[in-house]
């Protein structure tokens, strides 16, 4: 039989600090991280607020090549401290990054926005030498890539796998949101019947996949679904159909009916299209919709850290057993029909998480973890 993919370390970096823990508390304590501009402030961004990183946590990143560099380092060596991990010649690396190290391109430095870049930089540094992969394909990129990882376990490629999801901001990104017209001028509120568009963060996250039972800290990568649904540059299925697919194939690969899913963590990013979207897909998949909850309303849309960032607090939600709340949904969009609570709510089964992506391009993303 192939091995599967356990879970063995976790790491983070995010509007509420360094650390993980941080992480947890900011986003079950129903905090936001979404606040005025300040590295950034005095742009042309649509929009003054952002989940930007706490400044401390820039202060110790001085002297790095760049700060995606520095973030995805702290991340790095977060979770494979918890892995109780050295990098040997079984450790594989997969980098998620829509943006990588844009100096060279907004500012002094010679990153260049390439994800190939950043990736050798990374296995330099943390001393990998094992399988490696940059994976871009927008905001589905976090999922995409634990799914690579996934893929290389079962496979034998690698006998461990460290994801790595990083993301920064710059003037670059925020004009082109901006451009865009995807900006809430204010904190964005994801499924409200008022939420005007999205608000963007940084970060990073860190996942280490082991091949190992014995190293897992209680949670598995069931299965993963992908799709693309071929529809607009940036504009999401209007249906939903699409991430349904995705949903129904990560659901067969798992061996498991709709039912047995008890938490979705949400993509959410407060567009008016991409919430409906997303709850179209989930009314095509499930008779009765399971807890659901997203997380952008608290530290931002990262970009290429979502998927992992956002898998950690799914995983964090099975261990608490316990729904993270909706912030900033102060009234439900009664068109969208989920159910969904502003406050955390417990969840009486806590075994079967669904994390949901969708990004640019169409691409799609499901994946499922169990304990």
């Amino acid at each position: 039989m192939s091995p599967e993919p356990y879970v063995a370390g976790r790491g983070a970096v995010s509007a509420f600090g360094s650390g993980r823990e941080a992480l947890f508390d900011g986003i079950f304590e129903a905090k936001s991280g979404i606040r005025p501009l300040r590295r950034l402030a005095g742009g042309a961004a649509l929009t003054s607020v952002a989940a930007e990183v706490p400044e401390s946590v820039v202060a110790r990143c001085e002297g790095s090549d760049s700060l995606v560099f520095a973030l995805s380092e702290q991340a790095a060596h977060e979770a494979l401290r918890e892995a109780q991990l050295e990098p040997d010649p079984g450790l594989g690396l997969i980098l998620a990054t829509t943006k990588a190290d844009l100096t060279g391109v907004v500012a002094r430095g010679t990153g260049l926005g390439s994800p190939w870049r950043l990736l050798e930089q990374l296995a330099r540094r943390l001393g990998i030498r094992g399988p490696s992969a940059a994976v871009s394909c927008a905001c589905a990129s976090g999922l995409s890539a634990l799914a690579l990882g996934g893929a290389w376990i079962r496979a034998g490629t690698a006998e461990r796998v460290l994801v790595i999801g990083a993301d920064v901001l710059n003037d670059f990104i925020l004009s082109g949101f901006s451009g865009l017209l995807a900006l809430d001028p204010g904190p964005c509120r994801p499924f409200d019947r008022r939420r005007a568009g999205l608000s963007l963060g940084e970060g990073a996250g860190a996942i280490v996949l082991s091949a190992r039972e014995a190293e897992s800290l209680g949670w598995r990568l069931a299965a993963w679904g992908g799709s693309n649904d071929a529809n607009h540059v940036t504009g999401p299925c209007r249906d939903g159909s699409g991430l349904a697919l995705a949903v129904r194939r990560a659901l067969e690969r798992a061996a498991l009916p709709p039912s047995a899913v008890d938490y979705v963590h949400l993509h959410g990013t407060g567009t008016p299209y991409n919430d409906a979207m997303e709850c179209r897909a989930l009314a095509a998949v499930f008779a009765e919709p399971p807890c659901a909850s997203g997380s952008k309303a608290q530290i931002g849309h990262t970009l290429g850290a979502a998927g992992v960032l956002e898998s950690l607090i799914a995983l964090e939600a099975l261990q608490r057993a316990q729904a993270p709340p909706n912030l900033g949904l102060e009234e439900p969009d009664p068109e969208l029909g989920l159910a969904l609570a502003a406050s955390a709510r417990a969840l009486p089964r806590a075994s079967v998480a669904l994390k949901l992506a969708a990004g640019f391009g169409g691409i799609n993303s499901a994946l499922v973890f169990c304990s």
